[in-house]
C-alpha cells in the first residue's frame, strides 16, 4: 500500500467553540472554517452567505479604464474586433461570454482559437496576419497574452490595437499592448488575484455594460464562468466562490442552448452537477476538442440558439473525448515503459519523458497521471522533426513555472502556473534541459516533500457521521482549491466485509466501531483488497458523501487513504 503521510490540522478549541455558538453551526463544521484559515467573524459570515455585492469593482483592474476607452472607440467608428482565445475550458467559455456580449452589444466581432497541433499555445504571427486581413482594428485576448511581447509588437505594426486580459503568471516584461489586464501583474492593485481567465473576461464585460445591474449578467453567465473557473482549477474562495456558487445553481436551468444540450447527453440519473462533476464529466468533453486539434466547435455549441444543431455538436463532443480516453491510456503505458527502459531518469525528482509519436495535445493528461502516479513533478514532450512541444503538472510546494523561468535559455517559449505549464524546445536540448531542472530542483525540493500528504481535519468518532452532519457541512460548497472538500479520520475500526467493484479497480468496505456501521468506497483503490481482511482494524481517512439510491440516503465514506492500526 502506498505510504502516505497524515497532517493532522490544529485548531484553536476555544475559538471553533466560539465560531460554533455565534453561528449555529457545529463544532465540526466550526472546525473546518477554522482550518480554511476563514476565523474573522465577517469573513465568516461572508463565506457563509455569499452574494454579488461582494464582488470587486472591475476598474480596480490596472488598465481596465484603457480598455474600456478604445473598445468603445471601436464601436463609435464601427471597427471590428476579434476575441483571440487558448483552447482549453477556461479559453472556450472566456470567448463565449465575451463573444454574445459585445454582439448583444452591437459590435462587428469575430473569435480566434489557435490550433493546438499546428500552431500551439498562445498568440502567434501568423495568426495575427489571418486577423489583421479579414479588417480587424482591435484584438482582445482572452485567457491568454500576457507573456506576448514580441506578438504584440508585431500586431501594432499592422495596425491593429491589442488589449490583454489574462490571468497566468507575468514575466518581468509586460507587453506594451493598448491594455494589458492581468490581476497577477504586480503594479496592479486588484484585492483578489485567483481569478480564472474566464472572470477576468467577466470584469471586462462588467465594466464595458453599464447599463446591465451584475444580478442580470450572472444570471445571462454564471454557468459558464463556473465551468470555466473550476475546470481551470482556480481556488474557490473569494470572488470565484461567489460566481461557482451561482453558476452551480443556474446549472439545471441554463439558457444556454449549448450547455443544456451537453448536460443532457453527458449527466445521467438527473445527477446533482458539482464542482466534481464538472471537473470529471463535463470539462474533459469540452477540452476534448482542443486537445484533439478543433475548439471551434466547442465554442459554436455555447453560442448557437438551434437546440439541434447543438445536440450534434455536443455528442461529437462526447465521441472525441471517448478517441481522448483511449489515446491517454496508451500514452500512459508508453510513459511508464520509459519510465522502466531509462533506469537513470528514476531517481530524478522531476521525472522528464519525451516521446516521439504522442499527440501534444494529450500530454498535459498523462503528465498529471504520471505525477499523480510517482509523486514527483513530471514534463512530458511530444517529439515531431526537430521540435517539441511539452506540458507538465508539479506538486504542492514546487514552483513549475519559476523552474522554467531558470531554465528558459534552453525553451524556445513557456508559460503558466505554479502547478502547471506549457512549452516548447528543440528536440536536441531536451537532455540538457532534464539535467539543469533536476539541478534546480535538487535545492528547491525538500525529499519529504516527495511523499505525498493527506490532511485531515478532524479525528472522529463515528457517531458524528450522520445526514445532519454531511448536510451541514455542505453548506461550505463549492469545494476545491484553497475550499478542499474536508476529509476527516476514524481510528481503530474493524473491516466487517470487504470486497471489490468494476473489475477489481475500486475497493468497497463495511466498517463497525462503537456499534455503528459505515459503508465506505475507495475509488481507485482495489489494489488494496490484497494487503486487508475482514477483521482487520485500520485507520482510514475519508470525505463524506450521501449515497442516494432509489430514496434510500445514507452517509457514505469515500476513503482517502488506509492504515492498518496497532491496536486491535
Amino acid at each position: 500500500m502506498l505510504q502516505r503521510n497524515w497532517l493532522l490540522k490544529e485548531f484553536d478549541k476555544n475559538r471553533v467553540i466560539e465560531i460554533s455558538k455565534e453561528f449555529h453551526i457545529s463544532p465540526l463544521t466550526s472546525i473546518i472554517l477554522y482550518n480554511r484559515g476563514i476565523t474573522d467573524s465577517g469573513e465568516i459570515s461572508e463565506f457563509l452567505n455569499s452574494n454579488f455585492d461582494n464582488l470587486h469593482d472591475p476598474y480596480l483592474l490596472k488598465d481596465m479604464d484603457k480598455a474600456v476607452t478604445r473598445i468603445r472607440q471601436a464601436k463609435e467608428n464601427n471597427e471590428k474586433v476579434t476575441i483571440y482565445g487558448d483552447y482549453d475550458v477556461d479559453g472556450i467559455t472566456s470567448i463565449a461570454i465575451l463573444y454574445k456580449h459585445l454582439t448583444e452589444m452591437g459590435f462587428e466581432v469575430g473569435y480566434y482559437i489557435p490550433d493546438r497541433i499546428q500552431e500551439g499555445y498562445g498568440v502567434n504571427r501568423e495568426a495575427l496576419d489571418k486577423i489583421s486581413s479579414n479588417g480587424t482594428k482591435v484584438l482582445i485576448t482572452v485567457d491568454t497574452g500576457i507573456t506576448a511581447v514580441e506578438e504584440t509588437e508585431y500586431a501594432k505594426s499592422i495596425g491593429m490595437d491589442i488589449i490583454i486580459t489574462d490571468h497566468h503568471e507575468c514575466k518581468e516584461q509586460i507587453p506594451q499592448a493598448y491594455a494589458a489586464i492581468d490581476p497577477k501583474r504586480k503594479d496592479c492593485k486588484y484585492p483578489f488575484k485567483n481569478l480564472a481567465g474566464v472572470g477576468v473576461a467577466f470584469k471586462l464585460i462588467q465594466a464595458l455594460d453599464e447599463e446591465s445591474s451584475v444580478d442580470e449578467l450572472m444570471a445571462k453567465y454564471a454557468d459558464l464562468i463556473c465551468l470555466g473557473t473550476v475546470a481551470d482549477i482556480s481556488p474557490l474562495v473569494d470572488e470565484n466562490r461567489i460566481m461557482v456558487t451561482e453558476g452551480l445553481k443556474n446549472f439545471k436551468n441554463t439558457k444556454n442552448i449549448g450547455l443544456s444540450a451537453l448536460l443532457d447527453v453527458c449527466i445521467t440519473n438527473n445527477k446533482a452537477i458539482t464542482t466534481s462533476t464538472i471537473g470529471y464529466i463535463i470539462a474533459p468533453r469540452i477540452n476534448a476538442s482542443g486537445r484533439l486539434g478543433c475548439a471551434a466547435r466547442s465554442v459554436e455549441m455555447f453560442l448557437t440558439d438551434d437546440k439541434e444543431k447543438a445536440r450534434e455538436l455536443a455528442e461529437g463532443l462526447c465521441e472525441e473525448n471517448t478517441i481522448r480516453q483511449q489515446t491517454e491510456q496508451k500514452m500512459f503505458a508508453e510513459a511508464l515503459e520509459y519510465i522502466e527502459n531509462n533506469p537513470q531518469i528514476k531517481d530524478d525528482q522531476i521525472l522528464i519523458i519525451p516521446h516521439e509519436n504522442w499527440h501534444h495535445g494529450i500530454v498535459g493528461i498523462v503528465s498529471s497521471k504520471i505525477t499523480e502516479k510517482f509523486y514527483k513533478p513530471s514534463i512530458l514532450f511530444a517529439i515531431d522533426g526537430d521540435e517539441a512541444k511539452g506540458s507538465g503538472r508539479s506538486i504542492s510546494g514546487y514552483n513549475l513555472f519559476e523552474a522554467l523561468e531558470n531554465c528558459s535559455y534552453l525553451l524556445e517559449k513557456f508559460g503558466g502556473h505554479e502547478l502547471a505549464a506549457g512549452l516548447s524546445i528543440k528536440k536536441s536540448n531536451i537532455e540538457e534541459f532534464r539535467a539543469a531542472i533536476n539541478k534546480n530542483a535538487s535545492v528547491k525540493i525538500d525529499e519529504k516533500a516527495l511523499v505525498p500528504t493527506v490532511s485531515i481535519d478532524a479525528i472522529i468518532k463515528p457517531t458524528y457521521i450522520t445526514l445532519e452532519t454531511v448536510d451541514e457541512i455542505n453548506r461550505l460548497q463549492p469545494f476545491g482549491v484553497e475550499n478542499p472538500a474536508p476529509t476527516f479520520a476514524v481510528k481503530n475500526i474493524k473491516i466487517h466485509k470487504i470486497s471489490t467493484m468494476s473489475d477489481n479497480k475500486h475497493l468497497r468496505m463495511t466498517l463497525l466501531k462503537d456499534n455503528k456501521f459505515l459503508d465506505a468506497v475507495g475509488f481507485g483503490m482495489g489494489e488494496y483488497y490484497n494487503h486487508l481482511k475482514e477483521g482487520d482494524f485500520i485507520n482510514v481517512a475519508f470525505g463524506l458523501d450521501i449515497n442516494d439510491y432509489k430514496g434510500y440516503k445514507n452517509v457514505q465514506l469515500i476513503l482517502k487513504d488506509i492504515k492498518l492500526s496497532e491496536v486491535n
